[in-house]
């Protein structure tokens, strides 16, 4: 239904490949962020950097620890590969997640009984059904914000679309009256 409110409850399956990814990726993520950082202010060489983004960005040789054995590794690398690897371990952690519908909320427009004042309230679909709905249009005892009384508000509108009234057998089928009936009868046999 459009517009309605749903609660949902997440199931949690196959989380381990995801989550593994995803820590690995902000590990990777932050730790070339504080080695950049340590070697902006000066940690290994004594004397700080002029630019955190000179540091990021400067190629290392591979005699540094921080290269991996690579001539001209840069520190970026590692932050961008870190962020990568975040956000697919993101992604497949999002997917293995199931979401289930708990319980689906409508909104329905009631109409005091004293005072005709309508008003909206949001009402769980299954409170609706166990109430015997469409059959009875009534809620329960609820005050009237306009009236101050407590009444058994009529069902108006269920999200927007107005409830049908049922249609009275009487009034479709037009039966005279069982007096007049009989008369006509008696007439129908002395014609006859």
């Amino acid at each position: 239904m459009s517009g309605s409110i749903r609660r949902w409850i997440v199931e949690k399956k196959k989380l381990s490949a995801g989550l593994a990814l995803l820590i690995i990726g902000l590990l990777s993520l932050f730790g070339s962020l504080t080695l950049a950082y340590l070697d902006y202010i000066g940690t290994w060489t004594g004397t700080p950097k002029g630019d955190f983004l000179s540091v990021l960005f400067e190629p290392r040789s591979s005699s540094e620890p921080i290269s991996l054995g690579i001539e001209g590794m840069m520190i970026v690398y590692y932050v961008v590969s870190g962020l990568v690897i975040a956000v697919i371990g993101g992604g497949l952690s999002a997917s293995a997640m199931k979401m289930t519908p708990i319980a689906e909320e409508v909104t329905v427009t009631l109409m005091c009984s004293s005072c005709k004042k309508t008003w909206e309230e949001r009402v769980s679909k299954t409170t609706l059904e166990s109430m015997g709905y469409p059959r009875v249009r009534t809620l329960s005892r609820r005050r009237c914000h306009k009236c101050g009384r407590f009444t058994r508000p009529r069902i108006v509108a269920v999200e927007g679309e107005p409830v049908k009234e049922p249609a009275k057998e009487a009034a479709e089928e037009k039966k005279p009256p069982r007096r007049r009936r009989a008369k006509k009868a008696r007439r129908q046999e002395r014609t006859q």
